[in-house]
């Protein structure tokens, strides 16, 4: 955390996205809500550890501080947006805006039976209906600005300066101070667009972003002046750092899993030399179906690639453009993604996404799983990884900034693993990344069967660390 780091007197969340992610979200903040000691029946808090709690490991979180959380906004893809009353200008009361928040039941089911945000969501806070109920009429300020939908996924200048301008006017005014980002990207076409530029007027705004996009972790942009490439990534924590705020991404690699706070609070002074995992859960799923394993009640059957991949889809685990699953684009940007920000302290360079070779596991078949498990039980994965090298082994030095002697040698390789192996027995969903360090002997970390809860839980660890300043 930053100097100014401290607990919050309440949490005040705009959620950027209203999919899968922030959804499980709002079901989690719901359910770890602690109303039983508010004065406010209504009031909904979170028991929040701060820098000087203790938390019992066996048992639930009793000790920190309460705090009230309220979700001020949400913006959709799809669904339209909705926000509380804002002020018009930052110097005016609060009083405006504390006594309305989002009605997040009603907001839930109506995303979900495909309906619109509107401003009939904004409640009085004493009036927000409990699970179950309806929004009165009674309750809705006449005077709630109405907002205009946007595409996230939409390349147009204006659209993505409405909702960079909306993020702004919430964070000048106070009426929002965290900011859930979880919105669809294509990291190959988008560039990590928009949500670099949404999480820039965020933090410029004074507000911390969670968020659960791992594209600006990865993404490089040109530094005009410089005429050289650089981390998108770190020119966010700069802006972080300036305005006193955090960004946060626990969910951005292997959903929930804690691989970011576990390097930041735990690992002090150790050094990453190498890192080797299976980091896209629909190929390992894909390859598990090939091998047999998902079979009927009489038996396993095996599938071919393409049946595979359509039972994937009916999972909902596919990428809208399955090519970043299936050809390895996906675990090159997760590995890019730790590789940069797990970095901080070496003298090292990073290769660009053009420069880390994939493979893709379209071609592979039945046969070939077969027989690699006939001869010596071999399992086929897709396996990222790098290790450190002499700079000056890597022949290819484009859009890269290498001035350092050693750089990352990275790659996502369809690999043939025998038992020994960390990885083998990972199986449908699961995902797994092992690192090396100067220190320690190898770590290695399993997701078994991770689900949207997973992801909700990266983003609520975050809200929590932000609120109680740690």
């Amino acid at each position: 955390a930053h100097e100014a780091a401290r607990t919050m007197e309440e949490i005040r969340l705009a959620l950027l996205g209203f999919g899968s992610a922030n959804r499980a979200l709002v079901r989690m903040l719901l359910d770890k809500s602690d109303s039983t000691t508010s004065s406010s029946p209504s009031c909904r808090c979170l028991r929040v550890p701060t820098s000087t709690s203790t938390i019992d490991v066996d048992g639930p979180v009793t000790s920190g501080r309460l705090i009230p959380w309220r979700v001020v906004c949400i913006v959709t893809r799809g669904h339209g947006q909705v926000s509380v009353p804002i002020r018009s200008n930052p110097d005016d009361s609060l009083l405006l805006t504390d006594g309305y928040e989002i009605d997040v039941y009603a907001a839930l089911q109506r995303v979900e039976s495909d309906g619109m945000l509107d401003d009939s969501l904004v409640v009085a806070r004493d009036a927000c209906p409990k699970q179950g109920s309806s929004s009165s009429a009674k309750h809705k300020p006449s005077y709630c600005r109405q907002l205009k939908p946007f595409n996230a996924t939409s390349q147009s200048g204006s659209q993505t300066t409405k909702t960079q301008d909306l993020l702004t006017l919430l964070g000048i005014t106070k009426t929002a101070n965290i900011v859930s980002e979880a919105i669809p990207s294509n990291p190959r076409s988008g560039g990590g667009e928009p949500a670099i530029s949404f999480i820039t007027a965020a933090l410029k705004a004074k507000m911390h972003v969670v968020s659960a996009n791992k594209g600006p972790l990865a993404q490089q942009v040109l530094n005009k002046d410089a005429d050289e490439y650089e981390e998108a990534y770190w020119e966010l924590q700069r802006l972080a750092a300036e305005n006193r705020v955090q960004y946060l991404h626990e969910s951005a690699v292997m959903d929930g899993v804690p691989i970011f706070s576990l390097w930041k609070h735990t690992l002090p002074y150790a050094e990453l030399r190498g890192l080797r995992g299976c980091l896209n859960s629909t190929t390992t799923m894909i390859l598990t179906r090939m091998e047999g394993r998902f079979g009927d009640s009489e038996g396993d059957s095996e599938e071919s690639f393409q049946e595979a991949l359509d039972a994937a889809k009916q999972m909902g685990i596919v990428e809208e453009d399955e090519s970043l699953d299936v050809d390895g684009y996906d675990a090159a940007v997760k590995l890019r993604a730790l590789l940069v920000v797990l970095s901080k302290n070496i003298a090292v360079s990073v290769p660009s996404m053009d420069d880390i070779p994939r493979d893709s596991i379209r071609d592979i078949t039945r046969e070939d799983i077969l027989g690699a498990y006939a001869d010596g039980r071999m399992k086929y994965r897709l396996v990222a990884s790098a290790e450190l090298v002499d700079a000056s082994a890597y022949t290819s030095k484009r859009k890269m900034n290498a001035t350092t002697d050693k750089m990352w040698k990275a790659r996502v390789r369809l690999q043939q693993l025998s038992q020994s192996d960390p990885l083998y027995n990972l199986t449908g969903t699961d995902t797994s990344i092992q690192f090396c360090t100067d220190v320690l002997g190898p770590i290695t970390m399993v997701s078994t069967d991770p689900n949207l809860v997973d992801t909700a839980y990266g983003l609520f660890s975050d809200i929590i660390r932000v609120a109680g300043g740690r």
